[in-house]
């Protein structure tokens, strides 16, 4: 009987010891975390704060960028067809109306 109460004594002993290891364990881990993960963790967000300000940054400047091109490139549609397009049109006009009359004119000499 006495046998076995030491064998119990010893695994209770051996329980107690591993539970407190346990618990160091535990702490330990715990400080690992407060002193390293969390200032980590912090760091993190900030610097993804910081990406998500300049790529607000750097979306709005490509949004007028866009707005300015695209208004120049129309601007400069609009001058092509003012400078360009009309006189075309007023030199083909011209153009067929000489050629009608070379043809008319052609026309009557053939005939006469």
């Amino acid at each position: 009987m006495v046998l076995l109460t030491v064998f119990v004594g010893i695994i209770a002993f051996s329980s107690l010891v591993l539970l407190v290891g346990l618990a160091i364990l535990a702490v330990s881990v715990k400080r690992l975390i407060d002193t390293s993960v969390k200032p980590a963790i912090s760091n993190v967000n900030t610097l993804v704060d910081k990406v998500e300000n300049r790529a607000e940054r750097i979306m709005e400047i490509s949004e007028d960028t866009v707005r300015k091109v695209s208004g120049k490139a129309v601007a400069a549609a609009d001058m092509v067809e003012d400078t360009v397009t009309t006189p075309l049109i007023s030199l083909s006009s011209l153009v067929a109306g000489i050629s009608k009359a070379v043809q008319t004119w052609r026309q009557a000499s053939v005939r006469s």
